[in-house]
């Protein structure tokens, strides 16, 4: 594409696709050019702001010719914030941006040929996110709060989030203002001096229980359980108040340290027919409608049946397993995290579901023990995707009908050229599910059946 000789460091280019940050991609001269804001199908004049090996970073000088889907966002600081990238997107483009990037990446990372089933979109576009974990800053001797900015740690200040769960949205004024009447001394990322470094912020959308967490680097101070006491008497809906502490610098947003301040260190929810507690750090899908919505797609596709046995790997507190046993199934948890296998299991008992067991431990080490015994096998790792020893284990003793569950694309696709080498398992159905509308990110669900099961 031509560069205007008036300006060197200006080119005119043509934007080809997204970069999974949201920003257009173009190419120049063999590099590629990373364009924040510019979308698909858009030329636009281009200010060069930084380059590194193989690409250069621009911004858009003026949109020569803008995208039929482009639209004003409802957001203030879109543009700034960093929680969303593709507010001025429409949201059939986004959809259909996900499905196509889902497809592409299974063909171009795992050589997968199976075709994308179309994307389960929602109408609960805004307002959706049941959970924030809002950072803290002081800037010009007052209290900001708010996401941070794209590729950086400085907090973007904000009032009102529209992606927020309502509820949610409405604490954020109220609760900056209080804390910045309080005097708490803020944390300093530099310095690592300071008190307070984030705000999380929990609702139990069909319950309508909300949670509250205050995260701060020691507990050394005065005030807070007299701040929890006000909060519980103003907002009726909030059930507790729990202090985090996080003493450590760097990215970990909670500690393993909790003090209840007021009420209850959780709030109860229901979630596909089943009820949950569910904690301050607990994993829990932020988008309610979608994850009933995967809840059901795995019901279908899973089809268990009585005297059948259900391994879940990585299964949290029992969000997916849970709800998709019934009398006759047994369910087979294992997680990581002991905090979360307790409330696992105290959320089976909370069911009155007596045939499951619950077991403390990576998966790469415990996960063998039960697959000589296991007929549906159900998995929802990490965005880092299964170790190679657990797709080894699975190929050596496979079960007979799979379910992967999976928020990376690239590490989805990697995982499932490896357990369908040499025909050992049929992918059967892979389908999207937009969780997080205004943003890149996707969910999708595959289905694998067992060679040796169709035998």
């Amino acid at each position: 594409m031509p560069v205007d000789a008036s300006h060197p460091n200006q080119l005119t280019l043509e934007i080809k696709d997204l970069a999974l940050d949201g920003t257009g991609l173009a190419q120049h001269d063999g590099k590629l050019v990373f364009v924040s804001g510019a979308l698909p199908a858009e030329t636009a004049t281009v200010r060069i702001t930084g380059q590194g090996r193989g690409k250069l970073h621009a911004e858009i000088s003026e949109l020569t010719c803008s995208s039929p889907d482009r639209r004003d966002p409802v957001c203030i600081l879109a543009g700034k914030c960093g929680g969303c990238s593709l507010l001025h997107w429409h949201d059939q483009a986004q959809s259909q941006w996900k499905q196509q990037q889902l497809q592409n990446t299974l063909r171009r990372v795992g050589r997968l040929e199976c075709v994308v089933e179309p994307i389960r979109s929602t109408q609960a576009v805004l307002g959706y996110r049941n959970r924030a974990i809002i950072p803290v800053q002081e800037r010009d001797n007052a209290l900001k709060a708010g996401f941070f900015q794209r590729g950086s740690h400085q907090v973007v200040n904000m009032n009102h989030c529209p992606v927020l769960d309502p509820r949610l949205d409405a604490l954020i004024e109220p609760l900056k203002a209080d804390l910045q009447a309080a005097g708490w001394p803020i944390y300093n990322e530099d310095t690592q001096k300071g008190l307070l470094r984030q705000l999380v912020l929990r609702a139990g959308v069909s319950s309508g229980e909300l949670l509250l967490g205050v995260v701060v680097r020691d507990d050394q101070f005065q005030g807070a359980q007299e701040l929890a006491e006000q909060w519980m008497q103003r907002w009726p809906e909030l059930v507790g108040v729990v202090l985090n502490v996080q003493p450590k610098p760097g990215n970990t947003l909670l500690g393993p340290k909790e003090r209840l301040l007021a009420g209850r260190p959780w709030l109860m929810e229901s979630f596909a027919g089943r009820r949950f507690q569910i904690g301050l750090g607990t994993f829990f899908q932020v988008h309610h409608q979608q994850a009933e919505a995967l809840v059901d797609a795995l019901r279908s596709e899973l089809q268990l049946q009585s005297g059948e046995v259900l391994v879940d790997a990585y299964c949290g507190v029992g969000t997916l397993g849970l709800p998709l046993i019934q009398e006759g199934v047994r369910l087979i948890g294992i997680e990581q995290s002991r905090e979360s296998i307790e409330r696992a299991q105290c959320n089976a008992l909370l069911n009155g579901l007596e045939d499951t067991d619950f077991h403390a431990g990576s998966v790469e080490r415990r996960l063998q023990e039960f697959l000589p015994f296991t007929d549906v096998l159900l998995l929802d790792p990490p965005r880092k995707g299964l170790d190679a020893r657990v797709c080894e284990a699975i190929r050596e003793q496979p079960p007979a009908r799979m379910a992967y569950v999976s928020c990376n694309p690239a590490t989805l696709a990697r995982d499932l050229a490896l357990l369908c080498a040499d025909q050992r398992f049929e992918l059967t159905k892979v389908v999207p599910f937009d969780f997080f509308p205004q943003t890149t990110h996707i969910e999708a669900m595959a289905i694998l059946t067992s060679s040796a099961a169709q035998l």
